[in-house]
């Protein structure tokens, strides 16, 4: 791990949607300006990893000659955040992790990795994650702090799940209420592949996310669960782009969270079902429970087309705690607090739930208890 002094001012125009909306909606990107100290200070803690997985700062030092092809589609795979978010991790990045699951490897036990962050920590590090043909991996990332800490951190995530090969990505972000987040995911499927990404993310004062996947091979497939919490006057800035290029290539998109207090929440989630994709199929939802009347929450779904024999639906669902709701629990020794609180785990755990780790689902709901708890 390199240490920077790197103190800047940064001018990036994030989560760019690929088609242009009404442009006083504001939902077209987001400018974010800010200054930023990147340090380099940071670390990673890597456990259990599995038989047949190899992890490492290199990719090919293991299989020099033959992993020419994947790396070129490791380098022009796009991601959610967008081009300038791009070079921003390019130029800025203190590390750079590879992970390779091993032709035909099947590992039930998850690889883990623990980011741990103290305050004033500037971090930003990129992650290449390789399934060969016919493995299968799964890796669940923390991202953790002090609940009072404040600092930076970002994360790049580039996924490549051969063909037949599935990869499962788990991402927690539990950092400080602080903390200014950018999370930014790509991914390419190849024929009969499989990507399954769940992110959970409850901490953070400002939270940038983006994910682009492009489902390229016949029954290709990808499936994404997102949950939030955003309290006190956090943001949270989302853009996610599903393209369907393959035949018969199916995505299920699925976004459930909370707001409370002055938070402003942002979601842009699109279907891009290509020329060539027949009978693809793809579906995205979102539902938002807002807590207060302050919050600002704005959801812009989308579906593209171009061929015919195709299939795109989406949802979204805002609901407030009701008087009604509020008064049933009342009368049955529950309080407006607890109320919330129950009513946010209930939202989360359709997310939390099909994580399958009894340690990250039992982090989860302490982190979502202590919330509530106290007051930063």
């Amino acid at each position: 791990m390199g240490a920077k002094e790197a103190k800047s001012d940064f001018e990036l125009k994030l989560n760019c949607l690929p088609t242009l909306t009404w442009n006083q909606l504001r939902l077209n990107r987001t400018d974010f300006s800010r200054t930023l100290d990147l340090n380099g200070r940071g670390g990673c803690l890597i456990h259990h990893i599995p038989a047949g997985v190899i992890v490492g700062s290199s990719s090919c030092q293991y299989c020099p000659g033959c992993r020419a092809t994947e790396e070129e589609k490791l380098d022009a795979i796009q991601t959610g955040m967008g081009k300038e978010a791009g070079r921003f991790f390019a130029e800025n990045s203190h590390d750079t992790l590879f992970i390779r699951a091993k032709c035909g490897n099947h590992q039930e036990k998850p690889l883990r990795l623990n980011y741990e962050l103290r305050n004033g920590d500037g971090y930003v590090v990129r992650q290449r994650i390789i399934a060969e043909e016919g493995s299968e991996l799964t890796v669940i990332m923390d991202y953790t702090s002090d609940k009072a800490s404040e600092g930076f951190f970002g994360v790049e995530t580039l996924l490549y799940a051969a063909k037949g090969a599935t990869i499962n990505l788990v991402k927690l972000q539990l950092l400080g209420r602080g903390f200014t987040h950018f999370e930014n995911i790509g991914a390419v499927a190849e024929e009969g592949a499989k990507l399954n990404v769940i992110q959970m993310i409850l901490g953070g004062k400002d939270n940038y996310a983006g994910l682009h996947a492009e489902l390229l091979g016949k029954r290709s497939c990808f499936e994404g669960n997102v949950g939030y919490l955003c309290l006190n006057d956090e943001q949270l800035d989302m853009n996610y782009y599903i393209g369907h290029i393959g035949k018969k290539t199916q995505s299920s998109l699925k976004v459930e969270g909370a707001l409370r207090d002055r938070a402003v929440k942002t979601f842009r989630g699109t279907i891009d079902l290509k020329r060539g994709a027949k009978g693809a199929c793809g579906d995205e939802q979102e539902g938002t429970l807002l807590l207060s009347e302050e919050v600002r929450n704005k959801t812009l779904p989308i579906i593209l087309c171009d061929e015919d024999d195709v299939e795109g639906t989406h949802g979204a669902s805002i609901g407030r705690l009701s008087a009604d709701t509020l008064f049933y629990m009342q009368s049955r020794g529950i309080d407006e607090k607890a109320a919330e609180l129950l009513m946010t785990r209930a939202k989360l755990n359709t997310i939390q739930n099909k994580i399958g780790d009894e340690e990250s689902v039992g982090r989860l709901q302490h982190f979502i208890q202590e919330s509530f708890d106290h007051e930063y």
